[in-house]
């Protein structure tokens, strides 16, 4: 196959998983609206208090699945109160208990009928128009200057450019958790977070693709690709994580409680992304070295933003040890290795598609298939298949 074909095929799933502009649009409108409403001092308990609103997680970074066996978009909000509330005055359960009223209030004059539902960070107001929203908000004020501080020197130790890590830093915030210990303690230890920052982190390693950015710009006719919505860079990376993360998906149906984590994925992919333009160049990069970047030890995925936490911390508890996560992690690495080695080395239209529906529980149309192959022959190769137990020895180890 050539490399031509290789990368058509791997837009026409990535083209098949992605979020519509629609949906995007329909999220951005609603965390807008409820970011208005929180200004009106009527209305809202936690105007008085600077409130921000702003998306975070997939729908920040422009790397959101289309559901797949389910019907709801999940979007994640950081729910950023500025001004007025420290950790010497409040416990994160008042702070919680606060910004609740308001997202209550919020719901019933939208006419939003299900009940404000409780997570252990969050609470989640639950749409039911034709797309099927939920969207979960994260309460949370600003970090401490001096603890900004440390997380900035931090990150430039771990290599971070210090105009990036002064900036990322800035952003950081302290969140509610009702597992915390000091949950209904006045106390300067809260769960630290920094959802912005980790976003402009992300962009950062995009940013590495700088022609096909300008392209980007160009076909928008914007001044800057900074006036673009990121879903709307539709960088190598940004679908590469897209894909990985459907495998991932769909290899761990049956045991969605072993599956890595999503935050794991993007942030080895980000790290090794060497800013290819290609989707295929960029996916086989990621794949050939992300599992060098785990560490071997703690902590074992830094996040790149707060590099003292582990975003893999969950590998080593007893629940971890039980669900095998860290050898999980690496079969799903092997696995994704040989699948997409399948995927681009088969002339076979109907092994392709069967592949496309095994693997990633997508069909795509053999129209498609057969514009991309054109004239080619539909030349039946063999395909390297590898099945792979939950113990297999991870390839970096030899």
């Amino acid at each position: 196959m050539s490399e031509e074909i290789k990368e058509q095929v791997l837009n026409a799933l990535a083209d098949s998983l992605k979020i519509p502009d629609s949906a995007y649009e329909a999220a951005k409108n609603r965390y807008r609206d409820l970011g208005d409403w929180l200004k009106d001092t009527s209305k809202a308990k936690t105007a008085r208090y600077s409130p921000h609103v702003s998306a975070q997680g997939s729908f920040r970074l422009g790397t959101g699945v289309k559901p797949w066996k389910r019907e709801d978009y999940d979007l994640d909000l950081a729910f950023n109160l500025r001004e007025g509330i420290t950790k010497a005055d409040y416990t994160q359960e008042d702070l919680k208990k606060l910004v609740g009223i308001d997202l209550n209030a919020y719901r019933i004059e939208r006419g939003i009928n299900e009940k404000l539902e409780e997570k252990h960070r969050c609470w989640r107001i639950n749409y039911q128009d034709h797309l099927k929203f939920h969207m979960d908000a994260v309460p949370s004020i600003p970090q401490a200057e001096g603890a900004r501080r440390i997380i900035k020197e931090q990150m430039i130790q771990a290599g971070s450019a210090e105009v990036l890590a002064q900036e990322v830093a800035e952003l950081t915030v302290a969140i509610t958790d009702d597992r915390h210990p000091n949950y209904r303690k006045v106390s300067d230890e809260w769960k630290v977070s920094n959802p912005e920052g980790y976003a402009k982190w992300f962009e950062s390693r995009m940013r590495l693709a700088e022609l096909l950015l300008e392209s980007r710009v160009k076909m928008a006719k914007v001044a800057t690709v900074d006036e673009l919505p990121t879903y709307k860079w539709k960088t190598p990376l940004q679908r590469a994580v897209q894909i990985l993360k459907r495998h991932r998906d769909v290899m761990f149906e049956r045991d969605p409680d072993g599956k890595p984590i999503s935050i794991i994925i993007t942030t080895l992919a980000a790290a090794v992304y060497g800013g290819e333009s290609d989707l295929q160049s960029a996916l086989a990069h990621i794949l050939a070295e992300m599992g060098h970047r785990v560490n071997s030890s703690i902590p074992r995925v830094p996040n790149p933003v707060n590099p003292l936490e582990d975003f893999a911390d969950k590998w080593g508890t007893a629940e971890g040890r039980r669900l095998r996560l860290q050898d999980k992690f690496e079969s799903w690495l092997i696995q994704a290795q040989s699948d997409f080695d399948n995927i681009t080395s088969s002339m076979d239209k109907e092994f392709l598609r069967h592949q496309m529906v095994q693997k990633f529980g997508v069909d795509i149309d053999e129209s498609i298939l057969g514009g991309i192959f054109g004239s080619f022959p539909n030349i039946k190769t063999t395909p390297k298949t590898h099945h792979v137990s939950a113990h297999a020895k991870p390839w970096w180890n030899g």
